[in-house]
């Protein structure tokens, strides 16, 4: 391993950024040769929980999005169907 990066460096303008520094090439063997880990439900990491979505121009919106309560919400919503 060179170094570590944190996920919440690897998204939106930032992200960008990172990602062409470190190559396509090598970018495609580290996801090639790392595990994710379980992404289920109810399981997300905390900076999922306050994930900061950028719109079309790559501009933070203004209000953290929460994915765990997302999912639930569309649980909830399938569930009633």
């Amino acid at each position: 391993m060179l170094s570590r990066v944190p996920m919440t460096e690897m998204i939106g303008k930032q992200g960008e950024k990172r990602l062409s520094k470190i190559g396509m090439e090598q970018m495609l063997v580290s996801m090639g040769h790392q595990p994710c880990g379980a992404i289920t439900l109810w399981n997300f990491p905390t900076w999922l929980r306050k994930l900061i979505a950028h719109d079309i121009d790559g501009e933070e919106r203004p209000d953290p999005v929460d994915m765990a309560t997302m999912e639930g919400s569309v649980v909830q919503f399938l569930l009633q169907a």
